[in-house]
């Protein structure tokens, strides 16, 4: 395991919310024309998977599932047969509330990069789990994501976090942050 000893804090009245990206060194997520993914390797895709093992739900955004949906189905019910799969609709602080209500405390939130934009300026993403991949995309008008995609915080809202730990395998690194406010 990549991850042996993980654990998060609970947070009084929601869930905790993690997620997990891939991203080139310039940053990229994803491409929007094919051929470009994967973009990180095997080894990022088991911690992929061992991160959804320690989540009571999976969500992901109604573009990620348009995408990823079945890809994603087929490897839950191999993998994490009981693991909840939900697509996020509109009103996130619903969803957040339906989601606290069933029992969910441990949330992972694959994305994509809309819905980790809402969450964030929802002050709601309290970890991330970053890959940084050796590939460089470049970019073009309307063809490349980040991961936060469709919102541009004004200075004073920046969101901040603080980096936890660092893990080199092969040619990747792997990173992960927590929301600063949730440190002592």
């Amino acid at each position: 395991m990549f991850y042996p000893n993980l654990s998060f804090p609970e947070i009084a009245g929601r869930p905790f919310f993690y997620t997990n990206f891939v991203q080139t060194l310039d940053g990229k997520v994803g491409v929007k024309k094919p051929n470009y993914w994967p973009i990180g390797s095997s080894v990022d895709h088991q911690v992929l998977l061992e991160l959804r093992s320690f989540a009571d739900c999976l969500i992901h955004g109604k573009n990620l599932a348009r995408q990823f949906g079945e890809q994603t189905k087929k490897s839950l019910k191999e993998h994490h047969p009981n693991l909840p799969y939900l697509i996020a609709n509109r009103d996130l602080k619903k969803l957040v509330s339906d989601i606290y209500q069933k029992g969910y405390r441990k949330v992972l939130v694959e994305g994509g990069p809309t819905l980790l934009a809402s969450f964030l300026k929802e002050d709601l993403l309290d970890e991330i789990f970053l890959t940084i991949s050796p590939k460089i995309f470049g970019s073009q008008k309307d063809m490349t994501l980040t991961l936060a995609e469709g919102y541009l915080f004004p200075p004073s809202k920046i969101k901040k976090f603080k980096l936890i730990s660092v893990k080199k395998l092969g040619d990747e690194v792997f990173l992960r942050y927590r929301k600063s406010t949730l440190l002592v």
